[in-house]
Parts: structure tokens; C-alpha cells; sequence
């Protein structure tokens, strides 16, 4: 009796620990994995209505002499889509023929300490990062150092099966059959709300490259941020250069986009707004991501003055030929010749379809918006007036929806006024 005793009250104490540890476990792996949702309840605070309706001043406001008769309707538009969208900050740029006209912002870059946003505040661009890459791949695209057609392999040697034989364009018209997002065993389980550091494009790869690919590659089209990864990876191998290095030798310098660059979640970035969500006038700070996981698909900070620096760049030689321009802009064609279903180019949705003044005139549009965690981004071109708009809030949405008709209508009082300018204009 006395030499089993000890060996009993050992496998009681060990199921004593077991009851009381195995639900503790099993609780915090759950909240870990499923965080964001168990505490997107609490947290929220009043938004501060009162103190973010400040009209714009001549200090977060630029306007172009040769138009200076939209200053006044412009800020007011800014304003009004402002209020309308109960968002801390909201900031806007318009170009010209290859000229910034007029920019403004309204409201605060941080909350918590009631920092103002200026126009050098960079908000996250979510998937209107994926023209920023298109431009950068043009830049080697015109040095003759990629090849759009071969398997991406070529650049990337180390890449596993079945990822390794699509092309580039492939990956780039989202005609590559790469999956997008999806759950993962990591906390949060959501691959969008990645927390995970990556140390390259390159690196960020391996979370999905031996996955078997959704269709044959070039017979469908399957909008995939993770294949953009791709095509940004090739970026790295074709130029032997860091991604974010390499934009910001090849685009960012030569445009002056000083406030562009990588969202890093491990340091300071210089100028950042912080990003929340918001509903029903409350706020709280969005959830914490690091965003290395998806540089070239969605990961990148930029200003509506550096976005339509760079538009403006896609209507003139000054960074990419023309030949090379067009091929980005050209929506790519399925396998059996098929138009794919978004206009989807190089980077870009191309569309003749746009509808402006209550759809009494439709025009052609360029654009790539985007959304990220806690932040909204509005861009495009309108070729006919030579416009070029980008319109940035830091408040996460689930789609540009609410903000597009906002910037259409901030689009309209610059394309009425080319309009008109047209229209006096003495005959040549």
C-alpha cells in the first residue's frame, strides 16, 4: 500500500494541474488567435467632433497660383466630405497636367495627443501600393532588366514549385492563380492581420509559395495581393536591390515623394498618422499589424501629394518611355483572349466608364484604390482632363466605397474648371 500511495497522489496532483491549466490554455490560445474580434467591443471612445472641425488654414493647405478661384470650394469640399465621413483626418492633392494644383488636409494625425495632420502626413495605401510597384517594375522594364514573360523562376532561383513557372505578368494581372489571404496557424489566425517581422519581399514569400495555385496559370483571373508579393520579389532579384531600397532610388527620389516609403511596425516612421476605425462618432486605434508581410501588394505609406506626383509621372516621359507607360496600362487578356472582369492592367484598373455630374457626362478612368488596417486610399487619373486625385483617410474601411463619392466630388470642381478654360480658350 505504502509504495503505490506516492504513485496515486502523483496522478491526482498531475489531473489536479491538467483541470485547472488546460482551460487556461486553451482560453488564452483562443483569445491569441482570435483577438481581434474578441476585443473589437471595447476600447472605443468618443470621437472629438468639436475640436476636429478646425477649418484647414494656410499651414495644411497648398493651392497653385493659376488656381487659386478653387481654394475656397475646395477646402469646403474637403471639409464637407470630412464630417460626412467621421474620420480623425482626412487629406487630398489634385494634379494638372503633370502639375500638383491644390492639396489639403483636415483633422488630427493622432487622436490620443491631438496632433494635427499637415500635408506631409503619410497614411497607408493598402493595394494602391500595387501601382507604386507597377512604376518601379517600369523603371527596369525600360533598362531592359526584367522580362515580363518569363517564369518568374528566372529572378528568384531559390523559389519553389508550383510558384516558380508563373511569369510576372502573370502575377502582375492577377492571372496567376496564387491565392490571396487566408487563415494561418499564427496570432491573430488572419494573414491580413499579420504581426509576424519579414525581412524581404523574398522572405515574405514563404508563407504561401509551395500552396498549389487555384487555376492554370493566364486561364482566369483571381484578384490576389500575395501574387503581387510575387512580382515584387522579381523586383528584388531583376535589380539586386532591396524592394524598398530600390524604390526609393528608382521612383521616389526622382519624383521627390519624400513621404513615401515601407510601414514598419518595429520603429518610428517620421510624420505617420496613426490609424483607427471608427463608428457612430467613436474611435479606437486599429489593430496592430505589421505590414512587411505585403510591401509591394499593400504594405506601403504615402502622401495624396506624393500619389499624385506619381499619377502625373504615368502622363509624361519624365520617369518611364511611353511604350512602356501604355504596356502598364493595358488591361491584360486571358489565355483564350477573354477581357478579365476589373480592367485589370499592369498595377491598374482601366476603365472607360467613369460617371461624373450626376452621370451627365462618363469618361475614362486609371485608378488603384486601396484599403489597410485602419486606413482608406482614393486614386486616379482621369486622362481626358489630364487630372490626377488622391484622397487618404486614416479610419479603416472594408472597401472605398463611402470615400469615392467624396472624391468624385472633389474631382468635378477641377474638371468643370478645365472645362471651362477649355472653352474660352482662343482657337488654334
Amino acid at each position: 500500500m505504502s509504495s503505490t500511495k506516492p504513485a496515486s497522489r502523483k496522478r491526482n496532483d498531475l489531473r489536479h494541474i491538467l483541470v485547472w491549466t488546460l482551460p487556461i490554455g486553451l482560453a488564452w490560445l483562443g483569445f491569441r488567435l482570435f483577438e481581434p474580434v474578441l476585443v473589437w467591443s471595447s476600447g472605443w471612445q468618443p470621437l472629438p467632433i468639436a475640436s476636429l472641425k478646425e477649418r484647414p488654414t494656410s499651414a495644411n493647405e497648398f493651392v497653385d497660383a493659376d488656381w487659386t478661384s478653387l481654394q475656397a470650394p475646395a477646402a469646403a469640399r474637403l471639409r464637407e466630405a470630412y464630417e460626412d465621413l467621421e474620420t480623425p483626418a482626412l487629406s487630398a492633392a489634385v494634379a494638372i497636367d503633370g502639375k500638383r494644383v491644390w492639396a489639403g488636409v483636415i483633422g488630427l494625425a493622432e487622436v490620443e495627443t491631438g496632433t494635427p495632420a499637415t500635408l506631409t502626413s503619410s497614411f497607408r495605401l493598402g493595394s494602391t501600393s500595387k501601382a507604386v510597384t507597377s512604376v518601379a517594375i517600369g523603371t527596369l522594364l525600360d533598362a531592359r532588366r526584367l522580362d515580363l514573360d518569363l517564369p518568374v523562376q528566372h529572378y528568384i532561383p531559390d523559389l519553389a514549385a508550383p510558384l516558380a513557372t508563373i511569369t510576372t505578368r502573370q502575377a502582375m494581372s492577377h492571372t496567376a492563380g496564387v491565392r490571396d489571404y487566408g487563415l494561418c496557424l499564427c496570432f491573430p489566425v488572419w494573414e491580413h492581420l499579420n504581426r509576424r517581422p519579414f525581412a524581404s519581399t523574398r522572405e515574405a514569400l514563404r508563407v504561401f509559395e509551395r500552396d498549389a495555385l487555384r487555376f492554370v496559370p493566364g486561364q482566369e483571373f483571381a484578384y490576389s495581393s500575395f501574387g503581387y508579393n510575387v512580382a515584387g520579389a522579381v523586383l528584388e532579384g531583376a535589380s539586386a536591390t532591396p524592394f524598398l531600397d530600390y524604390l526609393e532610388r528608382a521612383v521616389f527620389e526622382p519624383l521627390q515623394m519624400h513621404q513615401s516609403g515601407g510601414d514598419f511596425a518595429a520603429r518610428p516612421v517620421q510624420d505617420r498618422a496613426s490609424f483607427y476605425e471608427t463608428q457612430e462618432k467613436r474611435y479606437k486605434p486599429a489593430t496592430q499589424v505589421d505590414n512587411s508581410i505585403r510591401w509591394p501588394s499593400g504594405g506601403l505609406l504615402s502622401s495624396p501629394s506624393d500619389m499624385v506626383a506619381l499619377g502625373a509621372a504615368m502622363t509624361t516621359d519624365r520617369l518611364l518611355r511611353e511604350t512602356t507607360r501604355k504596356l502598364l496600362l493595358t488591361p491584360q487578356r486571358l489565355a483564350d483572349g477573354r477581357e478579365n472582369p476589373q480592367g485589370y492592367a499592369l498595377g491598374w484598373r482601366v476603365s472607360d466608364d467613369k460617371k461624373l455630374f450626376e452621370k451627365s457626362l462618363t469618361t475614362s478612368i486609371v485608378s488603384h484604390h486601396g484599403t489597410a488596417v485602419g486606413s482608406t486610399s482614393y486614386f486616379a487619373a482621369l486622362p481626358e482632363f489630364g487630372l490626377v486625385i488622391s484622397v487618404m483617410m486614416n479610419k479603416g474601411m472594408e472597401n472605398v466605397e463611402a470615400l469615392t463619392p467624396e472624391a468624385t466630388a472633389l474631382a468635378e470642381l477641377f474638371v468643370a474648371e478645365v472645362q471651362r478654360r477649355r472653352a474660352s480658350a482662343p482657337p488654334r
